[in-house]
């Protein structure tokens, strides 16, 4: 029993002695770091970022499709891009009083107008028509507007 009494004061002293010491062992210093030193530091590219929305001002997605500028109409498979969609290509009309070499015009006066409505199917536009640049209609910001030239090559594209 003396032996039971004295093996445990002997524990208790010596654990108490080695909370005393704080971290490490007896003949060791506690370890520790310089600032910055075993630390993980996260690199600037994996944290995270919001995800980019299309601004307010490009509705209907225009600035994806600006790759298409200088491809000819032909080559563009326009009833597969998404939404409402209007093509625009300068036009005359055929009639027996049109002179070619007439200069009153610059450009031609009268421009075609095809309307694509969203998720067509057929290459067929929905309204075709021939009119003035003055009467194009309202301006529908979700609307895709692909402009050709003379030859069918595109452009410009915008919203409107």
């Amino acid at each position: 029993m003396y032996r039971i009494i004295v093996l445990f004061l002997t524990m208790s002293i010596l654990a108490s002695c080695a909370r005393s010491q704080g971290v490490g062992y007896p003949n060791f210093p506690a370890f520790r770091p310089l600032p910055g030193q075993g630390q993980y530091i996260r690199p600037e590219y994996l944290n995270p970022l919001p995800t980019p929305r299309i601004p307010p001002e490009d509705a209907c997605r225009s600035r994806l499709y600006l790759s298409l500028v200088g491809r000819h109409e032909g080559s563009i498979f326009i009833p597969g891009l998404p939404g409402r969609k209007r093509v625009l290509k300068p036009a005359f009309l055929e009639n027996f009083d049109y002179e070619p070499d007439d200069t009153l015009y610059i450009d031609p006066p009268l421009i075609e107008v095809r309307e694509f409505l969203p998720d067509q199917i057929l290459y067929a536009p929905s309204i075709s028509t021939v009119t003035d640049r003055f009467a194009l209609g309202p301006i529908q910001e979700d609307r895709l507007t692909i402009e050709l030239d003379l030859e069918g090559y595109v452009e410009e594209v915008r919203c409107g």
